[in-house]
C-alpha cells in the first residue's frame, strides 16, 4: 500500500522533534553537570581554606621565628620588632617561590646580602596595613644588628643558618565580632635557643598557640593589629623540645655517644680476645716442656715457675691489656 505524500510529511515532522528532543536532552544533562561541578568545586573550596591558611601562615612567619610577645595594638610595639620580622618574612618568602639569595647583591666588605627597601617595606604593608608608619634606618634586636645602606637602599641581612625559634602552623580562622582570629600553631625549630638544650629531634606538633588578631582595613583587608595568647593549648605538657639526652652540655653529649659505641663493640673485641688466649696457652703449654728439658740438664726446678709466669704476662698483655688500650684510645 503506497503511504501518501500527507502521511511522509507527518513523519518527517515527527522524526525531526525527537531528535531535537534528543539534542536538547543531552544538552540539559551537560549543564547539569556542569552546574552540579560548580557546586561541588564551590562547596570544596568553602570548606578547604588549606590556601588561606597558607597565605596567613607566610604573613605571619617573620613573627613567628622570633617569638614576638603579645600585644594589644601594633602602635605600642617597638618597630625595630615588626622590621626584623619583615626582613626574614621576606627571605623566607624568597626562597618559597623558588628564588635564591644569591640572586641578589652582596656587601663587598661584610659579605652579606642587601635586601632592597622596597621588599621590606611590602612585606610590612601587607601586614601592617598601609597607614603604619615606616621608618627605614639601622636598628638593633636581641638576636642581630642591621645595618641599612643608604646608597644601596637597602638593609644588610647577616648570611646565617637557622635564626629561628619557631616556624608557624596555623590550625584555624574564625571570625566574629568585625575581627579575624588567627589561631597560629608554634613548632620549633630544630635548635631552639630559648631552651638552652640540644635537641636533634625537634617536635614536628606545635608546642604552643597564639591568636593574631586581623581588622579590615584599607580597601577592604585584613590587617594585624593585635598579638594575645590562644585558649587552644597542646596535648603534651611540655612546651620546650625533647632533647636526646638528659644532659645539655654538648661534650657529654659527645662522650655518651662515645660510650654507646663502646658498648656496642665489645662483644666484638671480647670474640678477638679468644683465639688470643687459645694461641697463649698453647705457647704457655710448649714453653715448660722446652724449659723442663733444660731443667733437667742444669738439675733446676725453676722452671715450671718461669713458665707459669710467662703464661700470665702472656694472656695479660695480648688480652685484658688490648681492649683497655682501645677503650682509652677511643675515649
Amino acid at each position: 500500500m503506497a503511504i501518501s505524500r500527507e502521511e511522509q510529511l507527518r513523519d518527517n515532522r515527527r522524526l525531526s522533534r525527537q531528535i531535537v528532543g534528543a539534542v536538547a536532552l543531552v544538552l540539559v544533562l551537560i549543564g547539569l553537570f556542569t552546574v552540579l561541578g560548580w557546586i561541588v568545586g564551590a562547596l570544596r573550596s568553602a570548606l578547604d581554606d588549606t590556601e588561606r591558611r597558607e597565605n596567613y601562615a607566610d604573613r605571619l612567619y617573620g613573627l613567628v621565628m622570633f617569638d614576638v610577645l603579645p600585644f594589644e595594638n601594633v602602635n605600642d610595639v617597638d618597630s625595630s620588632i615588626f622590621r626584623q620580622a619583615a626582613i626574614w618574612g621576606t627571605v623566607y618568602q624568597i626562597q618559597k617561590n623558588g628564588g635564591s639569595l644569591d640572586e641578589y647583591e652582596r656587601d663587598s666588605t661584610t659579605g652579606s646580602v642587601i635586601l632592597p627597601r622596597l621588599e621590606v617595606d611590602t612585606y610590612l604593608s601587607n601586614l601592617l596595613g598601609p597607614d603604619y608608619p615606616i621608618t627605614d634606618g639601622s636598628f638593633e634586636t636581641e638576636a642581630f644588628n642591621y645595618y641599612y645602606d643608604e646608597e644601596k637602599q637597602g638593609y644588610l641581612v647577616p648570611v646565617t643558618g637557622a635564626v629561628g625559634l619557631y616556624t608557624p602552623e596555623v590550625e584555624k580562622i574564625t571570625t566574629h565580632g568585625g575581627k579575624t582570629y588567627v589561631t597560629v600553631g608554634y613548632i620549633p625549630t630544630l635548635s631552639n635557643s630559648s631552651s638552652n638544650e640540644i635537641s636533634l629531634t625537634a617536635p614536628t606538633e606545635p608546642t604552643k598557640y597564639m591568636d593574631y588578631v586581623f581588622e579590615r582595613g584599607a580597601n577592604r583587608k585584613w590587617y594585624l593589629s593585635a598579638l594575645t595568647e590562644s585558649e587552644m593549648k597542646p596535648e603534651t605538657v611540655s612546651t620546650t623540645p625533647a632533647p636526646t639526652t638528659a644532659d645539655s652540655d654538648p661534650q657529654s653529649l659527645v662522650q655518651n655517644n662515645l660510650d654507646s659505641t663502646m658498648t656496642d663493640s665489645m662483644p666484638a673485641a671480647s670474640a678477638a680476645e679468644e683465639p688470643v688466649s687459645s694461641d697463649a696457652s698453647s705457647d704457655a703449654d710448649e714453653t715448660p716442656s722446652s724449659d723442663q728439658t733444660a731443667a733437667d740438664e742444669d738439675s733446676g726446678g725453676d722452671a715450671s715457675s718461669d713458665s707459669s709466669a710467662d703464661s700470665d704476662w702472656t694472656a695479660d698483655d695480648t688480652g685484658e691489656g688490648l681492649i683497655g688500650d682501645a677503650a682509652t684510645d677511643s675515649q
